[in-house]
């Protein structure tokens, strides 16, 4: 804890938990215009960036009820708009800044040496105090610049100046390129839907690979192709678009395919072949803008003729373009966690972009680079600021229009390549039409732009400024009193390799300004390629706490956010926390992840970080891990309580509560044991033991006497984990000493593996069909409890009561665990069978204030 000569801050002592995360929320539906500049994997919603820095800048005495007015909490009520747009006028920011003086004596600088997209300096300045934004990335920096500095600034200028750049690009390049393009019945093509293409090996049709083929499948319509192989006229393929019935199943799944005329299996390692040394691809189908919304045909000649003209203008001119160096050659990284899929199969970054796409990044960098050399060369510095925006147009364009990118048949528009985490291979894919009005096109992405400038400069006008550095954690030099952060989450993005994907076309145009960087991998702080394995990551994450410990002043606060499920994460953070001399001295759970964030998929996922409040520890002790347990779990048993009121279930009850132990595991710097045995990584696997008999006993009366399978049944069911990663599902039975293959060889539990991820799917009495036509053992509750669940569906109560008369377990007992389903949500088949009998058994169910079945 602080010391009293120490002034404590607010977010040492209070934090509106619930409002920020619910606030958080919404801002992830509706995201900052600065957001959508340019793609960045990890940003933080700015209502918690600016709780963060506002918390650690305030006395611990400031008022509550002020804090959450300043944080825009209140805006969406009397405005209808986002707290990210609320603004705090300049009166209020000057008399903040005596705030700040009592607890800093002066109004301190706040450092983030993980800047990444920005969303915490960008706060900082909003609060009316200057901040350093560090970043070791060089698309982070690219970002930084424009989202932090050019705006602060130039002011309004910025805007009109760039904007006559991006158009005039625009329109230079759409007169080189727009009879590429061409009308198909005089409408405008919105997006182009390819498939490679790969011969069988048996009967030498060229078959197109296809994941999908739906063009269009929603609540309104539905739309498909359909086909027919020509044999007379020399196996010619023949599509149809349908907008009844079904269409044909995929022939290429997980890299696997099937010859659509013969039936023959296309081995993956014949595709793989194939596609790396040739470019052969179908294009299927067209998608058109229509007044009423998006139509789709079969591509005429022309369209043929229009893309061979292209790819003969790239034949023509590729060697010249090697040679002037126009074209990057650069491989893509190797990724053993298989996110970077397309390097298997087409080697280059280059070859991410089918030839008119190439065709269409070399000129738009050319024109780039004419733009550039055409601006008045009195004030180079400002000339290199609306370059760095420029620029960005390169990177919104790969996000939506290269061979990763997908036609999202649902919603009728253009996945984000980086959407999906990863540069994956797409059998069939999209190619935007750049000069047409719709999502990845060239006029989408401007407005991106223009939108994000005019958003931060009306922001940060009157700010102070931020000094953007290219600085590994391991060497920043930057000494402050307030480092607040948000570091990388051990396994979650390969940043060095992911940013490749941009950089190699983004950097062509850097040169032309002279303005020159590689994407480094020797310190980036990630589980990736070059050798960057957990170990290397833990190591240079000590690396990087210890550092931030030298450059923090003595008297400074960390604040940095943390999320992780894995419980090998959060030992080597606490580790490298205690290690580096760092006590915690609050946890916070805020809501922060998106559903597109990878840490936020599947039915384990992740919404919340942990904000992890930290100073350098004043003394030096020692304890030994058994007693420390004892006060944790008297401080875990405290916090649950409020984790529980803020909303918290699942995954995110788990990671709060292994936030919580830092509070205590770090007051010691040394952590002894008795055994010899107990390590923190026990610890954490006893916090899961606590929340799993925490959230147990909220829904059961008797949860300690259940056997280990019916309770790892309910607490994943109550915890709505229907699916979950190997990790977690093993974390949650070892915490009830039971084995997963257990829990499998009875079908409680479904092995799910794929080349990505694997993990495990909850059986319900449903997926456990069979149960009532075979024997099993009653060796469980929850078994006894499915088996009748499966005689009631198959023959009514009668054969229910036959059922409770052969099974070993009382009749309270079997009710106590049917009561317990009424809090699954209601249209849950479990809840409604587990009713039916319980009304059958006589127990006057529902209860008072609760409705019946036939309500739902």
């Amino acid at each position: 804890m602080a010391e009293d000569n120490e002034k404590r801050t607010l977010i040492e002592t209070f934090l509106p938990v619930a409002e920020i995360s619910e606030e958080a929320k919404k801002e992830k539906n509706g995201r900052p215009p600065t957001f959508e500049m340019h793609y960045w994997w990890t940003r933080k919603p700015l209502i918690t960036a600016r709780a963060a820095v506002l918390g650690s800048l305030l006395p611990a005495d400031f008022d509550v009820q002020e804090f959450k007015r300043l944080l825009g909490l209140d805006y969406m009520q009397t405005t209808g708009k986002r707290a990210f747009n609320y603004s705090i006028p300049d009166d209020r920011i000057q008399s903040l800044k005596k705030e700040y003086k009592k607890v800093w004596k002066t109004v301190p600088t706040v450092l983030d040496p993980f800047a990444g997209g920005g969303s915490i300096p960008f706060e900082a300045m909003r609060l009316g105090i200057e901040s350093i934004a560090s970043d070791y990335n060089p698309v982070s920096i690219l970002l930084l610049k424009a989202t932090l500095e050019f705006p602060q600034k130039y002011g309004d200028k910025l805007y009109k100046d760039v904007k006559k750049g991006l158009f005039w690009i625009f329109e230079e390049t759409r007169k080189e390129l727009g009879d590429y393009y061409p009308k198909q019945n005089e409408k405008d093509v919105v997006a182009y839907i390819w498939a490679w293409v790969v011969k069988c090996a048996e009967c030498g049709f060229a078959n197109p690979l296809v994941g999908q083929w739906w063009l269009c499948k929603n609540d309104k319509k539905i739309c498909y192709l359909n086909y027919k192989i020509q044999e007379e006229e020399g196996n010619i393929l023949k599509l149809s678009i349908e907008t009844k019935g079904t269409p044909p199943q995929p022939n290429c799944v997980k890299g696997k395919g099937k010859c659509i005329k013969c039936g023959s299996p296309i081995k993956e390692e014949i595709i793989k072949k194939e596609i790396f040394k040739n470019d052969n691809e179908y294009l299927l189908a067209l998608v058109l803008n229509n007044k009423k919304g998006k139509s789709y045909e079969i591509p005429s000649n022309e369209q043929i003729e229009a893309f061979k003209r292209a790819k003969n203008e790239v034949d023509i001119n590729w060697q010249k373009w090697v040679d002037s160096k126009n074209i990057d050659l650069e491989e893509i990284p190797t990724d053993v966690r298989g996110s970077l899929s397309a390097k298997i199969y087409l080697k280059y970054w280059h070859r991410i972009l089918n030839p008119r796409q190439k065709l269409l990044f070399i000129t738009l960098i050319s024109n780039i680079c004419k733009y550039y050399k055409s601006l008045d060369k009195n004030d180079e510095e400002y000339n290199k600021a609306i370059m760095h925006y420029l620029i960005l147009l390169l990177g919104k364009q790969i996000d939506y229009n290269c061979r990763s990118a997908n036609w999202i048949r649902s919603k009728e528009i253009i996945s984000s390549t980086m959407g999906q985490r990863g540069v994956g291979m797409m059998w069939d894919h999209t190619e935007v039409n750049p000069f047409v009005k719709g999502s990845g096109t060239l006029l989408s992405g401007i407005n991106s732009i223009l939108k994000g400038i005019e958003f931060a400069t009306q922001k940060l006008h009157d700010s102070p400024k931020c000094t953007i550095s290219n600085y590994s954690v391991t060497a920043n030099p930057h000494k402050t009193k307030i480092i607040v952060t948000d570091p990388p989450y051990f396994d979650d993005v390969r940043y060095a390799e992911f940013s490749e994907f941009f950089y190699s076309w983004e950097k062509k145009a850097l040169e032309c300004a002279a303005i020159t960087s590689k994407v480094p991998n020797k310190e980036e702080m990630s589980v990736g390629g070059w050798g960057r394995d957990k170990n290397f990551f833990s190591k240079l994450f000590n690396l990087g706490f210890k550092h931030i410990y030298e450059i923090l002043d003595d008297d400074g606060i960390l604040v940095m956010f943390f999320a992780h499920s894995s419980i090998d994460a959060w030992d080597f953070v606490i580790n490298s926390l205690k290690n580096s001399k760092f006590s915690i001295n609050a946890t916070w759970p805020v809501h922060t992840e998106s559903t597109n964030n990878p840490l936020a998929r599947g039915h384990a996922s992740i919404m919340s970080s942990i904000i992890i409040v930290a100073r350098k520890r004043k003394e030096e002790k020692s304890g030994y891990i058994e007693e420390i347990h004892d006060e944790l779990q008297d401080h875990l048993s405290r916090r649950l309580d409020e984790f529980w009121k803020y909303g918290l279930r699942a995954a995110d009850l788990t990671v709060a509560s292994m936030g919580a132990t830092l509070d205590i595991i770090t007051q010691y710097s040394e952590i002894k044991s008795y055994t010899g045995e107990m390590t923190i990584k026990d610890v954490l696997e006893l916090v899961q033991d606590s929340v799993t008999h925490y959230v147990l006993q909220r829904y059961m009366k008797n949860a300690e006497s259940l056997d280990a399978p019916t309770a790892f049944y309910l607490y994943t069911r109550f915890s709505g984990l229907e699916g979950m990663p190997f990790d977690t599902a093993n974390l949650i039975a070892k915490s009830m000493k039971i084995d997963l293959k257990v829990l499998e060889k009875e079908h409680l539990i479904e092995s799910v593996k794929s080349k990505k991820t694997g993990g495990i799917k909850i059986q319900t009495f449903k997926d456990r069909e069979d149960l009532y036509r075979r024997t099993i053992p009653m060796s469980s509750m929850i078994n006894a409890v499915h088996y009748m669940m499966a005689a009631f569906a198959h023959g009514g109560y009668d054969e229910v009561q036959q059922v409770l008369s052969t099974i070993p377990y009382g009749r309270n007992e079997i009710r106590d665990i049917l009561e317990a389903f009424q809090s699954l949500p209601p249209g849950d088949p479990e809840r409604q069978i587990a009713q039916q009998i319980l009304e059958r058994m006589g127990t006057h169910f529902p209860k008072t204030g609760q409705q019946s079945l036939d309500k739902y």
